[in-house]
C-alpha cells in the first residue's frame, strides 16, 4: 500500500499569477505578506502579488524581515503582527525560507505553542497559505513541511504537518531571471538532492518516482552550466524540476543529506544546497551498496557514466572542502542519529558511517 496526497492548487507559467488573480477574493479579505528585505523588489514578485491583491479589492500589511534560515524568534514577531491586524490568510514570497516562514506564521496565527510544541504539535488548522516562488531549488511550495533554525536543539529542525500544504502556489519562473549564479547554483543543487533523496528513500513510492525521474530529467540537464548564463528557457526547466522534486519529498520525506547538512549549515554557515551538494557523494557510494537498479537509473538520467562523473561534476560545480575536528564530527553524529532523515535513508546508518561521510567533506 501507499498513500498521495498533494492538496495544494498549484498554477504554473510565466504570468500565471495575473491569469489567475481571482483567485485571491477567494481566500480571504485581507494579507500577511511575509518574504526578506530584498530580493522580491528586485525581481517583481512583491510588486505583482500586491497590485493583484488591490485589484482584487484584498487590503494587506507587510512583514519583509524574514533571513536566511528563519528563527523561531522571527515568525512569532511576524505571527504577533498578523493577530494585531487580523488578516485571514499569509502569503509567503521569495524562497525557502520565507515560504517555510510563512507556513509556521500561519499556523501560529491560530495555534499558542511554545518552542517545543511548536515543532510536534498537536495543531490547529492555520491560516489558509499562499506562497509565490522565486527561486528553483526549495520546493517549499508544494511540500508539508516548514525548516526554522531552533537554537535549543542547535540545528535547523522541520514543522511537519499536513496542515501547512499552501492552498495555493505560484510558480512564475520569470521572477527566477534576475537570480544571481550563487544561488542559482546553490537552489538547482537542492532540487537535485530533494529528487534523488526522494528517489532513493524508504519511503519512496510509484508516485513519487514518477516525480522524481522527471525532476532529475529537468534539472539534471543544466548542472554543467549552473554558473554561467543561464536562457529563460533554462530558468523555467529549473522551476519546474524543483517543483516536481518538491513534489516527491512532500511524499517521502528526505534522508541522511539534509539531517547532515543543516549542522553545515546551522554551525558553518553554508547555505543548504551548497551543504547538499557536498554530502552527496559520499552519500550515493553508500546506496549503491543497497540500491544499484535505482542508482544506475540515476546515472542514465542525468547522463552521467557513474559515481565517479558525478562526483566530479559536483565537485566542479561546488568545490568547497571542509575541515571538520573531531570534537565537531561527534556532536554532529549525535545530532543526525534520532533524525527522521536518518531513519528514512536505504542503508544502516551508524554513527561511524556518519562520522565518516563527515570527515571525506575534507578530501
Amino acid at each position: 500500500m501507499f498513500m498521495y496526497e498533494m492538496p495544494t492548487r498549484l498554477y504554473f507559467g510565466k504570468k500565471c499569477m495575473e491569469e489567475a488573480k481571482d483567485v485571491w477574493s477567494q481566500i480571504g479579505k485581507k494579507a500577511l505578506i511575509v518574504t526578506g528585505r530584498h530580493s522580491a523588489k528586485v525581481n517583481g514578485s512583491q510588486e505583482a502579488v500586491t497590485s493583484s491583491l488591490e485589484q482584487c479589492g484584498v487590503s494587506w500589511i507587510l512583514f519583509d524581515e524574514v533571513e536566511n534560515n528563519p528563527s523561531i524568534d522571527t515568525v512569532r514577531r511576524a505571527a504577533a503582527l498578523g493577530k494585531t491586524e487580523q488578516v485571514d490568510f499569509v502569503v509567503g514570497i521569495g524562497g525557502g525560507s520565507p515560504m517555510d516562514a510563512a507556513k509556521v506564521i500561519a499556523l501560529l496565527c491560530t495555534n499558542e505553542l511554545d518552542d517545543r510544541t511548536l515543532f510536534t504539535g498537536p495543531y490547529e488548522k492555520p491560516l489558509p497559505i499562499v506562497t509565490v516562488a522565486t527561486t528553483a531549488g526549495t520546493g517549499s511550495e508544494v511540500t508539508k513541511v516548514a525548516v526554522l533554525t531552533n537554537p535549543h536543539v542547535g540545528t535547523k529542525q522541520s514543522v511537519n504537518t499536513p496542515l501547512i500544504f499552501p492552498t495555493v502556489s505560484f510558480c512564475d519562473p520569470s521572477f527566477t531571471y534576475s537570480v544571481n549564479p550563487t544561488v542559482t547554483v546553490d537552489t538547482a543543487v537542492d532540487a537535485l538532492s530533494h529528487a534523488i533523496e526522494g528517489y532513493l528513500s524508504k519511503k519512496s513510492t510509484p508516485i513519487s518516482d514518477v516525480w522524481a525521474e522527471e525532476a532529475m530529467r529537468f534539472v539534471g540537464i543544466h548542472l554543467e552550466n549552473l554558473d554561467g548564463h543561464l536562457s529563460k528557457e533554462a530558468r523555467e526547466d529549473l522551476m519546474y524540476g524543483s517543483t516536481l522534486a518538491g513534489m516527491t519529498i512532500a511524499q517521502t520525506g528526505t534522508t541522511l543529506v539534509h539531517s547532515m547538512g543543516y549542522e553545515l549549515t546551522y554551525y558553518k554557515g553554508y547555505s543548504h544546497g551548497r551543504a547538499n551538494g557536498m554530502l552527496l557523494p559520499g552519500y550515493m557510494k553508500l546506496i549503491s551498496e543497497t540500491m544499484p537498479d535505482k542508482v544506475e537509473k540515476i546515472w542514465d538520467i542525468l547522463n552521467l557514466s557513474g559515481l565517479d562523473d558525478f562526483s566530479a561534476l559536483l565537485r566542479y560545480t561546488m568545490p568547497d572542502r571542509i575541515v571538520l575536528s573531531e570534537e565537531e564530527i561527534q556532536h554532529y553524529v549525535s545530532i543526525v542519529m534520532p533524525t527522521g532523515g536518518k531513519a528514512s535513508t536505504s542503508y544502516e546508518v551508524t554513527e561511524d558511517v556518519v562520522a565518516r561521510l563527515y570527515r571525506k567533506l575534507a578530501e
